[in-house]
């Protein structure tokens, strides 16, 4: 489905996207997020270590931000998700959403 939209390139995640991850929307207030969420969030950004289960914290990640859903290295100053230029958070919601949207 996702070559419909044109999303026929593989992410890159430079982090291991099965352990919870979460980003700071507010301070001091963390959600957890989604891989592709995450690798394009510009603000402040953890993952959970659990190695050692007697041992279990968080560990800030410093790694680069791309654009959501592509490998293209993010440059906007602007905290949050960053999407390609010219695009928004609509391009990647379904139809049954948008009319959802639409009729609220």
């Amino acid at each position: 489905m996702a070559e419909k939209k044109g999303l026929t390139v593989k992410l890159h995640f430079d982090f291991n996207g099965s352990r919870c991850l979460e980003v700071e929307y507010n301070p001091n207030k963390w959600a957890r997020v989604t891989a592709e969420t995450f690798r394009s969030y510009l603000g402040n950004r953890r993952i959970l270590n659990v190695d050692d289960t007697k041992n279990v914290f968080y560990e800030e990640y410093q790694g680069p931000v791309y654009c959501y859903m592509s490998n293209m290295i993010c440059k906007s100053p602007i905290p949050g998700v960053n999407y390609i230029e010219g695009e928004s958070a609509e391009n990647y919601v379904s139809k049954r959403f948008k009319s959802k949207l639409k009729s609220i």
